[in-house]
């Protein structure tokens, strides 16, 4: 039975994450519905992320087994037919019976962009978080490489999210800058917790202005109480960009 993996690109506002719900339309919801109404089977889908609700990806992998004997380019075709607008197959490639999107994967990569300036813009308002006040890049580039290295994360996740779970995760790469107005932050790691991301950046934008200190970010990691960092940053400004496989 082939094996196919997909990318997807999708703008996720709409959405209540990628994780299917029996009621609040998702990423992986949409897509089963579209391969159902192209293969006339309900097909059971692996993504390799499971984005929050209000995320974006440019690059989210999602696999699943069929029947159906489509060429790459029919699947990449068919979906962009039967999915909405906002959600896009980019690459459609059958792959080994062993490939799963979410266990085969090496690495996560994500960004964040904050949109700096006084007023907002209309342009980056679905994909950035809007911050007002100036921020401290420099600050904020102290504070990030203690975030590096493998960690229990508990002090930066949902506290829902990781009840029984182990919150150990692997980042190797994170970084911060500026263009002009926009201020980006990326993140490669192993795998993320639930708004793990959200709540790093969250917590690194109370350095930018002032409220915490860049020195003080190894000592909240190293606390494990979610509540001493900083708050949770809006969903609308993450984006999964890649995921690598070996």
């Amino acid at each position: 039975m082939p094996n196919v993996m997909l990318v997807l690109e999708y703008d996720g506002t709409s959405y209540h994450g990628f994780q299917k719900q029996s009621s609040a339309p998702t990423i992986q919801g949409e897509l089963e519905k579209a391969l159902k109404r192209l293969t006339g089977r309900t097909l059971r889908t692996s993504g390799a992320s499971r984005t929050d609700a209000g995320a974006h990806a440019l690059g989210q992998v999602v696999s699943f087994h069929t029947e159906a004997s489509f060429p790459p380019r029919t699947w990449v075709g068919a979906l962009g037919f039967y999915l909405p607008e906002d959600i896009v197959v980019t690459e459609a490639r059958l792959v080994e019976d062993g490939f799963h999107a979410r266990r085969s994967a090496r690495s996560r990569e994500y960004c964040y962009r904050v949109w700096n300036r006084p007023v907002p813009s209309p342009f980056w308002s679905r994909y950035s978080h809007h911050v007002p006040y100036s921020l401290d890049v420099p600050a904020m580039e102290a504070g990030i490489p203690a975030l590096v290295g493998v960690h229990d994360f508990s002090a930066f996740a949902s506290v829902k999210g990781t009840r029984g779970k182990s919150s150990t995760r692997r980042i190797t790469e994170a970084a911060v800058q500026r263009d002009n107005q926009m201020i980006k932050f990326r993140f490669v790691g192993n795998a993320f917790l639930p708004q793990q991301i959200r709540s790093m950046v969250g917590t690194l934008l109370e350095i930018g202005s002032g409220k915490t200190g860049s020195d003080e970010m190894a000592s909240l990691l190293e606390s494990g109480d979610r509540f001493q960092a900083g708050p949770t940053a809006p969903a609308c400004g993450l984006c999964l960009v890649k995921v690598n496989y070996a």
